[in-house]
């Protein structure tokens, strides 16, 4: 099973014409990108970087963004396989649940993660032409 550190991505900022410093600057692009590996959603990754979702698009629409769009699809289909491997793993291996009762009482359950498994089956499947690229050493 593939994990974060495994990515680390290759691509070309996309330059600017005006350079912000709450703008989408070389080292934000990077890490959003990380960030869509790690949460394989475009939501969650733009979030992360303090950017909003539509900027992210308008950003890999730009006739320049080729480079950064190609990592772009790279970096969601290794995230959204490393959701699919955590699911499956949830659902062979289970959780634990403990809930408590009134009086003190408590019940623990182990199981399947059932809520999170449906969630995961919703989404497109995993691109597994998506792997990480071996790190220069």
């Amino acid at each position: 099973m593939q994990t974060i550190s495994d990515y680390e991505p290759e691509f070309t900022p996309v330059a600017l014409d005006r350079v912000r410093h709450d703008g989408w600057t070389p080292e934000r692009q990077r890490l959003f990108l990380v960030a869509l590996a790690a949460m394989g959603t475009v939501d969650s990754a733009a979030r992360a970087v303090g950017m909003s979702r539509i900027s992210a698009y308008n950003l890999k629409k730009r006739a320049d963004a080729g480079s950064f769009a190609e990592e772009w699809d790279r970096a969601l289909g290794f995230g959204r396989g490393m959701m699919f491997d955590y699911a499956m793993e949830r659902a062979i291996h289970g959780v634990t649940t403990i809930k408590m009762r009134l009086g003190g009482a408590f019940e623990v359950q182990t199981g399947p993660d059932i809520k999170h498994i449906m969630k995961v089956l919703r989404l497109p499947p995993p691109r597994r032409d998506a792997k990480a690229r071996p790190r220069a050493s």
